[in-house]
């Protein structure tokens, strides 16, 4: 069985990276966030939204580990290496 090469936007990729972003679309639906109500002294809706967004970060990274891990470093390297040499190519 031969290795696979990683694929940064793996299905399961792309699910950990949803999330948090359909949290921040269902804001105008979800009705503890769009009322009248304080978390924290803060309106409800700023406090979600800042949620949404450090989840946003925090997902990103959680893809980037693991496509690192799954071997997506090198892949990385092999284009970096490959365009560096069409670029070194062109120059001439």
């Amino acid at each position: 069985m031969t290795p696979s090469i990683p694929t940064l936007a793996s299905p399961r990729r792309l699910a950990i990276a949803a999330v948090p972003v359909v949290g921040f679309l269902a804001t105008p639906l979800l009705p503890f966030v769009n009322g009248p109500h304080l978390w924290f002294g803060l309106p409800s809706v700023l406090v979600w939204t800042a949620l949404c967004v450090v989840g946003t970060v925090v997902a990103l990274q959680v893809v980037e580990a693991s496509y690192r891990r799954d071997g997506g470093a090198a892949v990385d390297a092999a284009e970096l290496a490959a365009s560096d040499a069409r670029h070194e190519e062109e120059q001439r």
